[in-house]
Parts: structure tokens; C-alpha cells; sequence
């Protein structure tokens, strides 16, 4: 005589061998992610945390920054507050004779996602929007952070005045100009460092597309 088995524990047993699928394609929803590219252009807001000077900096130091206002692409935010936006010193020159001031370039190459992963991007600096410790720093055509070099007011003023005093000395007009190209070299001060201090907040624009993996949005 064959036993019964109660309704009630079949439904059980059911339940409990479909809740580990159950339980996983819910976890496997929760985790999705997408892809999402941020275009070539786009533009980021960034702290500094990294002092660099033209006269102490190498190339290849480490310009460690973090991002100061959430980026979007299409209305929704990518790139949050507060992610790591770091990258490297490029080309370096200290400030020189005549006046001239010097330069450094900053090559941002790398953002840190929340899950840690790090994606390699392409970013050059634009702008600063303020300066911690005084200054007055500025940026290139070209990326470059510049240290003010002395005015072509100046210049002119110092190279006009030792060729003029050459010339009435009785010396050929060639002789006068090269003598007031030294005296320039002599009168003139240095050109200042290209400084940055850390705290400052600066514009970097994106010079390549990059792409990320972000949260799915369920949609």
C-alpha cells in the first residue's frame, strides 16, 4: 500500500528547490551594468591635490586629482563626485633669462571607477578656476601651465634704452641692437616658475572618447 504524500510538502519542497534560482537570477538583475562613452571634448572640474612647479617637477611625477562635479552623458551621471582623476607631469622647462617664465604640461591618464577598477583616458588641462597659495597661473593654447614672464612693455623698454645709449655712444645701429639684446639678458629678471598648489581647482577637457561600465538602469 503506497503512502500519500501531503499536498502541502510537495508545494514545499517545490518552493525550496526553486528558490536558489530564483535568488540568483534576482542577484544577476541587481548586478547588471551597461556601457556608456563619454565623448572627446567633454569637459571636467577637478581638485587638485598635487603641488606642481616647474622648477621642483619631473616628468612622469604622479598629479593626483579628484572630480568636483558629476559628469553626464545623454542626462545621466556617469562619473560621480569625489572619483579619482589622476595623471602624470609631461613636459617640463624652469623659468629662464630674459624674462622668460616657465612651463610645465599635465597629462591626465587615469579614472578610478567606485568598484576600484582603473580606466586608462586622455586628458589635457584648459583652465584654472582658482588658485590656493596666490599667483597667477595660466594655461596655453596647448594644455600648457605658463609662469608669467616679464611684459613686452618691459622688454622693449629695457632693450630700447641700451641700444639708444649705444648709439650715442657713436656704434653701428647692428652693434646697438645686439648690445640691447645683452643688456635685456642682464636687466631683465627671470621669468616666474609655472606654479600650482594643491587645493587649486582646474579645468581638464577629455581628448579622446573613453568608455565606462556603470550600474544598469533597469530600463
Amino acid at each position: 500500500m503506497k503512502r500519500k504524500v501531503p499536498g502541502a510538502l510537495v508545494a514545499w519542497s517545490l518552493v525550496m528547490s526553486l528558490a536558489p534560482m530564483l535568488l540568483a537570477r534576482q542577484e544577476g538583475a541587481s548586478s547588471r551594468v551597461e556601457e556608456s562613452t563619454i565623448p572627446e571634448g567633454t569637459e571636467f572640474k577637478l581638485q587638485l591635490h598635487t603641488t606642481i612647479n616647474s622648477k621642483t617637477s619631473k616628468p612622469g611625477d604622479r598629479v593626483l586629482t579628484t572630480l568636483i562635479d558629476p559628469v553626464s552623458v545623454e542626462d545621466r551621471d556617469v562619473l560621480a563626485k569625489g572619483l579619482r582623476i589622476d595623471g602624470h607631469v609631461g613636459e617640463v622647462k624652469t623659468a629662464g633669462r630674459r624674462g622668460k617664465g616657465g612651463y610645465l604640461t599635465v597629462v591626465f591618464d587615469t579614472v578610478e571607477l567606485p568598484n576600484g577598477e582603473k580606466v586608462a583616458i586622455l586628458g589635457s588641462l584648459t583652465e584654472i578656476f582658482s588658485s590656493e597659495g596666490g599667483g597667477d597661473p595660466n594655461v596655453g593654447p596647448e594644455g600648457e601651465l605658463k609662469g608669467r614672464g616679464a611684459s613686452r612693455k618691459a622688454q622693449i623698454a629695457v632693450i630700447g634704452a641700451s641700444a639708444a645709449a649705444g648709439a650715442a655712444g657713436g656704434i653701428g645701429p647692428g652693434i646697438a641692437a645686439g648690445a640691447g639684446g645683452l643688456m635685456a639678458a642682464i636687466l631683465l629678471p627671470r621669468g616666474k616658475q609655472a606654479s600650482l598648489a594643491a587645493g587649486s581647482l582646474v579645468g581638464m577637457r577629455l581628448d579622446r572618447d573613453v568608455t565606462v561600465t556603470i550600474p544598469s538602469s533597469g530600463k
